[in-house]
């Protein structure tokens, strides 16, 4: 149902119309769309990683790899297996002595603190600010001889490193790996909750679990792509793609010293698509039912923008209120009212991943009937049927803002005393900007919900310095935004660059983690869609091939301790992401010989 408003002078006419985009189909499926969403509930732990971080909720995967048969459309791919006689491969993943080795190294990462604050000022003006960062640069150096001693690296901004190791064919667009220095802080509060200290990069035998913060995000992935690069130095690989191994610094805090100038350095060496691939941190494999399981790697993140409105108007005594009744918080109440009913409309946008998903849910999990399949499958060609599934999709936790632009006032300022009118209210909106839509659309939406709510109490609207309503009597409404971003570019899935990534998770899990399993495990490789945004945000312009993705898999409680109390990982995650960037770096080498 999409929900338009029509306005009016009087308060009273202000109308919230609607316009019926249901149909009988929609009414009569819900029944059979209880089952589904049993299903996707237990799967939302993962999805919802997403809201629950910036809202980071939702994830979406899908499968979307190219048939191998004629009836189905999410199947199970072909392993890449690397020939490279020397592969580590089986002793990263079942050695005991590599193991301990592995726990050591990781363990003494995560010992050392490198929080990030929201604002952090510029390395270059205040470096002992980020003297941290020297410490844990220096204890890489120390942990990783082969690595430091063979890989060219260059500083960017004090902090930012670049590893660079150099391949026998300079032809070849390089191969990127990255991942973030930085952690989010320890709240001091909850200190006395941790099961371990934060930062004690504690090892549980019991469990088999590393805990502290940043074991999940991001120091796993960061040192397994370090093991996986010095243990193919031990094991005499060379390459023939040159390699670049990446690491930011305050991706916590969005990026700005870090990421943002990381890109500047290689957009100036490599130039506008000079890369082959990016793989950067997203989501691992989640467990569907008891044997089967999916690879989730993000391909795609919506977009961002705070809206910015300030009420504006006259003060004066509480016991003299305004005419109409409406103080300035008042007025700014009506327009966050108005905001938060007329949300943006859902939309079939044939790149979003989310259809993917259902299809490749329909095809492997019990869960679906027969109709449902039916529904799915119509979907991909019938606007009836799209219309069917986006209203389940909004019905639901997990999924409904991954189909629509999001909104959510997070902030609201007004007044000083309790018997003075407020001059002055504002308040900001967090927009996550679906995949089909724009910064500009979003900017329009709530500049039409600013004028609607102008024109009904007289006031004046003001916008990029531009008034587009006089000012009046009562005062005007000022429009601005800040944090603007597009969303990313959809990485292709239709490409060789995607089939050797794909196929190189493919056979770390079939062939290698779950080779020795007691049950008969399927394992699918999809896609994913992040309504957060990570620091490939800086590298659109590289290289269309940007992946983000750790090879673990997610157990149900990661929600809780993500970003929170008890951070942890099991160490076969850290060894199943040490083994999937080995592999990924063989597999690139010696089956993309050409760009």
């Amino acid at each position: 149902m999409a929900i338009i408003y029509d306005t009016y002078p009087q308060e009273d006419k202000l109308v919230m119309s609607t316009k019926d985009t249901t149909n009988a189909g929609v009414r009569k499926i819900k029944p059979i769309w209880k089952k589904v969403f049993v299903l996707l509930t237990c799967m939302s732990f993962y999805f919802a990683y997403y809201n629950s971080f910036f809202s980071k909720n939702g994830m979406v995967s899908f499968c979307s790899m190219p048939s191998t048969t004629a009836s189905s459309n999410c199947p199970m791919i072909k392993p890449l297996s690397p020939t490279f006689e020397n592969s580590s491969v089986e002793r990263i993943l079942r050695d005991p002595e590599f193991k301990k080795e592995a726990i050591e190294k990781f363990s003494g990462a995560i010992k050392i603190d490198t929080e990030v604050q929201d604002v952090n000022p510029s390395p270059k003006k205040d470096r002992q600010y980020w003297s941290q960062f020297t410490k844990f640069q220096d204890y890489l150096k120390e942990t990783f001889p082969l690595t430091f001693a063979h890989l060219e690296l260059d500083i960017v901004n004090e902090f930012g490193m670049v590893l660079t190791w150099e391949g026998s064919n300079s032809d070849l667009k390089p191969m990127m790996l990255t991942a973030h220095q930085d952690v989010v802080p320890v709240n001091p509060s909850t200190v006395d909750q941790w099961t371990f200290p934060p930062y004690s990069g504690a090892y549980d035998k019991e469990t088999d679990t590393v805990w502290g913060r940043g074991s999940f995000d991001c120091k796993n992935l960061l040192i397994g792509e370090l093991q996986a690069v010095e243990t193919l130095l031990q094991d005499g690989f060379k390459p023939t793609r040159t390699v670049l191994v990446i690491f930011g610094f305050d991706e916590e805090s969005s990026g700005p010293h870090g990421a943002a100038t990381l890109s500047k350095f290689l957009l100036e060496k490599y130039g506008s698509d000079g890369l082959y691939s990016i793989v950067d941190e997203g989501f691992g494999v989640v467990k569907v039912s008891e044997d089967i399981y999916m690879a989730t790697p993000i391909t795609g993140e919506k977009g961002h923008l705070n809206s910015l409105f300030e009420i504006k108007g006259h003060g004066g005594h509480s016991s003299s209120p305004p005419m109409s009744g409406h103080t300035n918080i008042g007025v700014a109440a009506k327009l966050i009212s108005l905001l938060e009913d007329t949300p943006f409309e859902a939309a079939y946008t044939p790149e979003n991943p989310v259809w993917n998903l259902l299809t490749c849910l329909s095809e492997h999990s019990t869960k679906f009937d027969s109709k449902t399949k039916d529904i799915i499958k119509k979907s991909a060609t019938s606007p009836k049927y799209q219309k069917i599934l986006l209203e389940f999709l909004l019905e639901s936790q997990p999924f409904k803002e991954l189909v629509r632009t999001s909104q959510a006032v997070d902030i609201i300022k007004g007044g000083v005393k309790s018997n003075a009118l407020p001059e002055d209210v504002s308040f900001v909106v967090n927009h996550r900007i679906e995949v089909g839509s724009s910064v500009q659309e979003t900017i329009n939406h709530d500049l039409d919900a600013a004028q609607s709510i102008a024109e009904i109490y007289s006031y004046g609207l003001k916008y990029k310095d531009e008034f587009l309503i006089p000012e009046t009597e009562n005062g005007y409404i000022v429009y601005d935004y800040t944090s603007d971003l597009e969303p990313a570019p959809v990485s292709p899935h239709n490409n060789n660059a995607w089939e050797v990534f794909t196929q190189s998770i493919q056979e770390t899990f079939e062939n290698g983690v779950f080779a020795n399993s007691d049950n008969d495990i399927s394992f699918y490789v999809t896609e994913s869609l992040a309504t957060f945004n990570t620091d490939t945000k800086f590298y659109w312009d590289l290289t269309r091939n940007i992946y983000r993705f750790q090879a673990v898999v997610l157990p149900e409680d990661a929600l809780k301790s993500f970003h929170s109390v008890n951070e942890h990982i099991a160490v076969k995650d850290h060894l199943s992401t040490i083994a999937f960037v080995y592999n990924y770096i063989l597999n690139v080498n010696e089956y993309e010989t050409s760009d």
